[in-house]
């Protein structure tokens, strides 16, 4: 039997790429990724939570603001009862705007 040219034993293939080792030392050397953060559940009222920047353990400041919402309450109440002002002086129709008091990030918008 001949062996055509070909090596009695098959050659090992050994990728052109960084080794384990180089990878490890490559790693160590990287900065630890940042922590996850969690899904906040933000409500219409002040929260507490995690601030995802500062890191610190918060109860949100929150801001309300109108929305195209108000201005369709403030229409209705206007035409019912000419109380057109009562939906501007309540924040039940308004969005919750949450923010750190820390860092005075803002964090997300409750939708009403």
């Amino acid at each position: 039997m001949g062996n055509d040219g070909l090596p009695l034993y098959p050659q090992v293939y050994r990728p052109q790429g960084p080794t384990k080792m180089d990878q490890k030392e490559f790693q160590s050397a990287q900065p630890s990724p940042p922590m996850p953060v969690q899904a906040m559940l933000l409500g219409p009222e002040n929260t507490m939570t995690v601030c995802q920047f500062c890191r610190a353990s918060i109860k949100t400041a929150v801001r309300y603001t109108t929305t195209a919402r108000t201005h369709t309450a403030a229409a209705l109440w206007g035409i019912l009862c000419c109380l057109c002002c009562v939906p501007y002086a309540a924040n039940s129709a308004k969005n919750s705007d949450h923010y750190c008091p820390n860092c005075q990030r803002y964090l997300g918008t409750y939708v009403k």
